[in-house]
C-alpha cells in the first residue's frame, strides 16, 4: 500500500511537469516578444528546434509572466485543443512555427548542462500578433472582440 501511494504521488508530479516549458521573457514590444528558451537534444540543430518550440508553446499555452502576453493565446486545455485540431498542430509543430520566429540568437552555446544533459539556450524573438492572426484565421481561437 505504501509503495502504491508513493507511485501515485510521483505520477501526479509528472502531470504538472509536462505543462511547463523552459522559456522566460527577456523583453517585449507590442508585436514581438523575446524569450530565453532552453532546448534539449543530441545534436545542436535538434536542441535549437526544441528551444524554439518551447518558446512558441509558452506563448500559446502558458502565457508569459511579466509581459504584455501574460495570458496565453490559447486559453483552453492544451491536450484537448491539440486533439481537436490535430492536423493543424502537426503542421505547426512540424516546422510551421518557424514562420513566426523573427530570430534565434544563441545565448549559451550547445553543450552539457549541470546534470549532464546536452542543451542550448536561445533568445527567440516571436511575432506574437502574426501568430495570433494565424490562430484566428484557422479557427483555433476566436477573433479579438468577438
Amino acid at each position: 500500500m505504501k509503495k502504491l501511494m508513493i507511485l501515485l504521488i510521483m505520477l501526479a508530479g509528472l502531470v504538472d511537469v509536462a505543462a511547463q516549458y523552459n522559456a522566460t521573457v527577456v523583453e517585449y514590444t507590442r508585436d514581438v516578444i523575446t524569450m530565453r528558451a532552453t532546448g534539449y537534444g543530441r545534436k545542436a540543430a535538434k536542441a535549437s528546434d526544441d528551444a524554439e518550440l518551447s518558446a512558441i508553446k509558452t506563448v500559446l499555452f502558458a502565457g508569459t509572466y511579466g509581459a504584455q502576453y501574460r495570458i496565453p493565446l490559447i486559453k483552453e486545455d492544451q491536450a484537448a485543443v491539440e486533439a481537436e485540431h490535430n492536423d493543424f498542430f502537426e503542421k505547426l509543430y512540424g516546422g510551421g512555427y518557424k514562420n513566426y520566429i523573427e530570430s534565434s540568437v544563441v545565448a549559451v552555446p550547445f553543450g552539457k548542462n549541470a546534470v549532464k544533459k546536452k542543451c542550448i539556450v536561445l533568445d527567440v524573438r516571436i511575432r506574437v500578433t502574426q501568430l495570433r492572426s494565424y490562430l484566428e484565421n484557422n479557427g483555433i481561437i476566436r477573433k479579438f472582440g468577438l
